[in-house]
């Protein structure tokens, strides 16, 4: 693993278990073997809701993160979600929020879970 001051950090092997470096950084274990539920997934988009509302200073723009969650709610709420657009959506909130080492990690891991609901 290397950390970057800038960028966050990078996982160079195959490990298991959350990684998270620099100041304030966290990281959390997510489950990805079980079925994700949706009472968890969007549990978990009001988290990353709200941590972008609390760190908007940290991104490059915070409103589009916001609007990504908002419309991944949206859309996984739908009878039949589609699971192209959800994941679309999904890839630029990840993207949005990679910059941020702390969170990043726990976007890709919410990726998963909305993967799995997804299918």
């Amino acid at each position: 693993m290397t950390y970057d001051g800038n960028h966050g950090v990078v996982i160079q092997c195959s490990c298991s278990g959350p990684a998270a470096a620099g100041p304030n950084a966290t990281a959390d274990q997510v489950d990805h073997m079980g079925e994700a539920s949706l009472r968890e997934i969007l549990e978990q988009l009001r988290t990353t809701r709200q941590w972008v509302e609390e760190n908007r200073s940290q991104l490059v723009e915070p409103e589009l993160a916001l609007e990504e969650v908002d419309d991944i709610v949206d859309l996984i709420q739908q009878e039949r979600p589609d699971r192209k657009r959800v994941m679309v959506k999904m890839d630029r909130l990840v993207n949005r929020l990679s910059a941020v080492g702390g969170i990043a990690g726990n976007a890709w891991g919410l990726s998963q879970l909305v993967n799995q609901f997804a299918r």
